[in-house]
């Protein structure tokens, strides 16, 4: 079937832009950490059944291109933070912290940090260029600068100090002091709990898997910027009859907290233009003959807040065992949940709308299997702009569900991919294990070839002139030849006091940071810990017209409690190697790796001590190779244009085809047997048509596609793949991307 043959190709209109009213241009903050969740005691019943207050660590920076404006209360415009705890267990993700009151950041130190080289703006009320600031767990638990989150509209970043909870004083002051801006007195005398993270022990106690986050607001920054505002990292509780503990279990990552629940689909939605982001999580498991349906809401910015949850249903399908969780113990405000014609309706009584920066959660039994559908948010207060917030999930609603479906991969000539970074996030840092090992670095060509240490002496007893490294300090070491890196070649290293080292500069940065790691200057990292030479062990430099070696020695971590003995060795034949002798870091998690920096790729978190024998081959500098891969901007819904966007073309490459068939082989075809090793038809040879192909495209290649309006392609599945004529590639010449699927329907 030659479903698309001459069908018209046209221009797609842009769909309107999501943005709030007050939108300043280039303004951008990024969390870079969140960390070191912190005890601070207990209220109520004798334990178990009492709450723990808490607070947590962040590090943010400014990679935007204007200063951050960080006045501090009594005055509006400030970063202000949110904080969340959750669990996921039984296959449900929930939150157990209240709706927490939110960190009024009052002051920027403006410090050099995972966004690169602070350009100081001379005054703590503004955050510089690049500059970034740490806001430990004592500064975010200080009550002075915690208010309520019902007084900040997080789509728009405003909070207006008149009136506020600063202003009103608890206990309140009274008129007219309660509204005259200035700040009045907050009393929490006796109470370690009040107005910190509060959670119930026993939801610590119950068996799980846990996490807590936090959501970064400044006044004015767009949508497009906020994919960084929010993170997350795991943890475990622990109660030893005294006090609680929080280990951290999992390395941080972006993006809503629901992401962490594992088997879920996660999608998001606004009303439009008028406010924020709500983000919904599903989960469907078979159950003899039914099907248990399971969501979680958050919502992350919509100041309007939802009054109730839709849920389209097959006529003919029945429901049963519906359920509702909300954040607090009050069994009088739960929402009830009941069927209304062909929905499931979830009705939130007027005292207790879901607001910004909580989770809450539905569920159900059904006897229709799921399709895609949308989840329809009914928002709680009047504004300007649509009444609900559609987004998509799994639901029973019995009705073909327009859907892109990727399978398998592309290939790009049996290598595999080449990315430019590898590392091993190690949390919490006590699970280091490489002491006794090494691994090394040598230049291939262009590439970088990482292993085991090679070309060298081996470790070395330590000599040589001791550096006076401070706590979170880097300093230069000169080299008596020219080192060529991937990237570029230097004479001088930057050494930093935390266990990294770079051919550009060092970070100070304490917290290991993922996503600053890869989006900064090229490093090496040993062993990126908290560690604080200050403190006591030696850095010794010690060189030679062949070799300069870097030894750390028994440098202990900020605050005690672990030594670390490596040494870094330099050689003039381009090879750059590290010896771990004893290395025990404590006070948070290490990171170790080569990054070409300057907004590298992920990879992926890896086991060095597996893959380190292994060996592999990176890419140069910041490139990443990666396979062709082909993907839909919308879904495929009938009488609207599409457009089908293949990345990752070769260089070089001279023509590239896009191919559609109405049939997909299973499996798929292996075509190492025709000169392309690795590569795969994910369409049917025999019934492919060529839809598009264009010559010497760029890296990047969209193709517009009109879907017919004609209600026989209902539920018709259409494969796609892309074809690019590459020199240097495979045998052929010809690599290939992923498959697509697009099952063509209505909604």
């Amino acid at each position: 079937m030659h479903l698309f043959a001459r069908a018209s190709i046209a221009t797609v209109c842009a769909a309107a832009v999501v943005a709030q009213s007050n939108t300043v241009a280039g303004l951008d903050g990024r969390l870079t950490d969140v960390n070191q969740l912190t005890y601070w005691g207990r209220r109520g019943a004798a334990h178990p059944g009492g709450e723990a207050g808490m607070s947590m660590l962040n590090t943010m920076c400014n990679p935007g291109s204007v200063n951050i404006p960080w006045q501090s209360p009594m005055q509006a415009n400030h970063p202000m933070f949110g904080f969340i705890i959750t669990r996921e267990n039984n296959g449900r993700m929930v939150q157990i912290s209240d709706w927490s009151y939110c960190k009024h950041a009052f002051t920027s130190v403006n410090v050099d940090g995972a966004c690169g080289t602070c350009q100081n703006p001379g005054t703590g009320a503004l955050m510089g260029l690049n500059c970034a600031d740490t806001y430990g767990a004592g500064n975010n638990g200080d009550r002075n600068y915690l208010g309520p989150p019902a007084e900040i509209d997080p789509w728009t970043g405003i909070w207006n100090p008149v009136g506020s909870y600063f202003d009103r004083g608890d206990p309140t002051v009274g008129a007219p002091a309660n509204s005259d801006g200035a700040r009045s007195t907050i009393n929490v005398a006796g109470d370690n709990v009040k107005n910190r993270v509060t959670v119930k022990e026993s939801e610590l106690l119950t068996a799980g898997t846990f996490y807590y986050g936090i959501q970064l607001l400044h006044r004015g920054e767009a949508v497009a910027n906020r994919g960084d505002n929010i993170a997350s990292r795991g943890f475990t509780p622990s109660w030893n009859g005294t006090t609680w503990s929080f280990a951290n279990s999992a390395p941080q990552t972006y993006g809503s907290i629901l992401s962490r629940w594992s088997g879920s689909t996660v999608n998001s939605a606004t009303n439009g233009a008028d406010d924020g982001r709500i983000f919904v999580a599903s989960k469907v498991t078979p159950v003899g003959g039914t099907f248990h349906y399971e969501y979680a809401v958050h919502n992350v910015d919509s100041s309007r807040g939802i009054a109730s949850f839709r849920i389209p249903i097959e006529p003919t399908g029945v429901a049963s065992s519906i359920g509702f969780r909300d954040i607090d113990s009050d069994a009088l405000n739960n929402w009830v949940g009941t069927r209304v014609g062909n929905e499931i309706v979830f009705t939130a009584p007027a005292n207790n709308p879901q607001n910004w920066n909580t989770v809450f959660n539905c569920w159900f039994d059904c006897t229709i299997a799921p399709s895609q559908g949308l989840f329809r948010c009914d928002a709680a207060r009047i504004g300007a702009g649509a009444l609900q917030t559609s987004v998509m999930a799994d639901v029973p609603s019995g009705i073909p569900t327009a859907s892109n479906t990727l399978v398998g991969a592309g290939c790009i000539g049996g290598t595999g991919p080449c990315n430019s970074s590898v590392y091993e996030y190690f949390s919490p840092s006590t699970t280091f294990d490489l002491s006794n090992s090494n691994m090394g670095f040598s230049t291939s060509g262009q590439n970088y070839v990482f292993g085991p240490a090679s070309g060298g002496s081996g470790y070395v007893t330590p000599s040589g002139t001791a550096m006076t490294l401070g706590d979170d300090d880097a300093q230069s070491v000169t080299l008596p030849f020219s080192l060529n890196y991937p990237g570029g070649t230097t004479t001088t290293l930057s050494l930093g006091s935390n266990g990294v080292l770079s051919p550009v500069g060092a970070t100070t940065s304490y917290t290991p940071d993922i996503a600053g790691f890869l989006a900064g200057s090229p490093t090496w990292a040993a062993c990126w810990s908290d560690l604080n030479p200050a403190a006591g062990g030696q850095v010794l430099v010690s060189s030679s017209p062949t070799a300069v070696r870097i030894s750390f020695v028994a440098v202990p971590s900020y605050g005690g409690g672990g030594f670390s003995t490596f040494q870094y060795e330099v050689l003039s034949n381009h090879r750059v190697n590290v010896y771990w002798q004893s290395c025990t870091p404590t006070g948070g998690d290490a990171m170790v790796g080569w990054t070409g920096g300057n907004g590298a790729l992920d990879p992926g978190n890896g086991n060095l001590s597996a893959a380190i024998p292994l060996g592999a081959t990176l890419c140069p500098g910041a490139n990443n190779v990666q396979p062709p891969s082909l993907a839909a901007n919308l879904r495929p819904i009938l009488g609207t244009t599409i457009t089908l966007t293949t990345n990752n073309l070769p260089a070089g490459t001279g023509l590239a085809a896009l191919q559609l068939a109405a049939s997909m082989p299973n499996p798929p075809i292996d075509l190492t047997a025709i000169g392309m090793a690795g590569c795969f038809a994910y369409v049917d040879p025999a019934t492919a048509q060529t839809f598009g192909a264009v010559l010497a495209p760029a890296a990047s290649w969209p193709v517009l596609i009109a879907i017919p309006n004609n209600p026989a392609f209902i539920a018709v599945p259409v494969g796609w793949q892309t074809l690019a004529f590459a020199p240097n590639t495979t045998a052929a010449g010809i690599v290939t991307s992923n498959g697509l699927i697009t099952l063509l329907a209505a909604q």
